[in-house]
């Protein structure tokens, strides 16, 4: 026999902790569905704001309903309004890729500064998680939320760092050769 076992969601998080955005493997519509149904206000307040008709964003968000679905647009603004991303997680796992939140470049194309800050970056991941790993054999919520953000921080500024030095690449010769 098996059992399970259901938190509802305002004792599974802390009062200052955020909701996670997504929840691995599950479906685009589910995720849909779990962002429409979780928005603060319900889903009257989510639909004013996407100016909708409640009971069509309803039948949009009821993954069991063929004839009424969310098409690309609302499926951003129900994530830009709401402030959860499970719907582009889920859907960046269907296609085995995953996302982060960009973040501008602010070391406005200089090199060495975009360098620096990549170091930089990579110093504050490595001292969240070595952090982290000296204090215990538990990790807490907040020792994971800061290595995950310096995580992300730092997968931006990679990205930043390649898109510098692609802006340094020498341009091909007139023949398409190396």
């Amino acid at each position: 026999m098996k059992a399970t076992v259901s938190v509802p969601p305002h004792l599974a998080h802390g009062a200052d902790e955020p909701f996670p955005s997504t929840v691995a493997g599950q479906d685009i519509l589910d995720a849909f569905y779990n962002t429409v149904h979780g928005y603060p206000g319900g889903v009257t307040a989510l639909a004013a704001r996407m100016g909708m008709s409640p009971n069509t964003l309803t039948h949009k968000a009821n993954p069991n309903t063929g004839t009424h679905q969310p098409n690309p647009r609302e499926l951003i603004d129900v994530q830009l309004f709401s402030g959860n991303y499970a719907v582009l997680h889920a859907m960046a796992e269907a296609l085995g890729h995953t996302c982060s939140r960009a973040t501008p470049d602010q070391a406005g194309g200089d090199p060495v500064d975009t360098f620096t800050r990549l170091q930089g970056a990579h110093a504050d991941f490595s001292r969240s998680v070595a952090d982290a790993l000296l204090v215990g054999d538990e990790v807490s919520r907040n020792q994971m939320r800061r290595a995950d953000h310096m995580a992300q921080e730092l997968l931006a500024l990679i990205g930043h760092t390649l898109a510098m030095l692609r802006g340094r690449m020498r341009a091909e010769p007139a023949g398409g050769g190396r």
